[in-house]
């Protein structure tokens, strides 16, 4: 199985290092220096994927923010649960944070165990979220749902837990175009997170299969 994947953005050096060294063992790491670096290599990740995520962002850096990262995150549909960390925010920095929708805000200095803790916590919250979600009945009758046959392969695929990656091999067709089509699911079914479609998947898995019939 997999780890979680912790993605560092913290332009301090020490910090940075510390905290990769402390979570490593545990999770798969990535550390970057600044907002930028990181949106330069936003697409080295699959955030679509059914690895959990979680994103330890330092509030104050030199350039963009981390509330500036977190508006251009959301502005690109991406959803990853953001832990802010600061050494001195105000209440006004923190209330925005919030208001974009942190999940948690830890003051520095702060040790590996508090870190780890709060990290926890997240991944037990989201997989207890989706686990309620499984539970839900499917739909005993069918709806119209308005996407293509290869639309509807790329649903049940992401669906099932299948990673972006996967489901390109498993169709033969490029990474690009499963991102192509996912993005076209979103437009037209308002699936915007993982946990979304793939409660969508479960409730009309009989009406989507009927889209293949077609």
């Amino acid at each position: 199985m997999s780890k979680a994947r912790i993605i560092i953005v913290e332009d301090e050096l020490s910090v940075r290092e510390g905290l990769s060294n402390w979570l490593s063992e545990e999770y798969d790491v990535s550390g970057f220096d600044s907002a930028e670096a990181f949106l330069n290599a936003i697409n080295d990740f699959e955030f679509e994927d059914d690895l959990p995520t979680c994103l330890l962002l330092d509030f104050q850096m030199p350039g963009m923010n981390g509330v500036e990262l977190q508006a251009n995150l959301k502005l690109m549909n991406i959803q990853c649960p953001i832990i802010f960390m600061s050494g001195n925010a105000q209440q006004a920095d923190i209330i925005d944070a919030w208001q974009g929708g942190a999940v948690n805000f830890i003051l520095k200095p702060f040790a590996g165990p508090q870190i780890s803790s709060a990290i926890e916590k997240l991944f037990e919250q989201s997989q207890s979220l989706q686990s309620t979600s499984l539970a839900i009945q499917p739909a005993k009758t069918c709806i119209d749902v308005p996407i293509s046959q290869r639309e509807a392969e790329v649903l049940l695929l992401l669906g099932a837990g299948e990673r972006q990656s996967e489901v390109a091999e498993k169709l033969g067709i490029t990474l690009r175009t499963v991102k192509m089509h996912r993005a076209s699911l979103k437009n037209k079914l308002q699936l915007n997170t993982l946990g979304e479609l793939t409660r969508y998947c479960h409730e009309h898995k009989l009406s989507i299969e009927k889209v293949l019939q077609n």
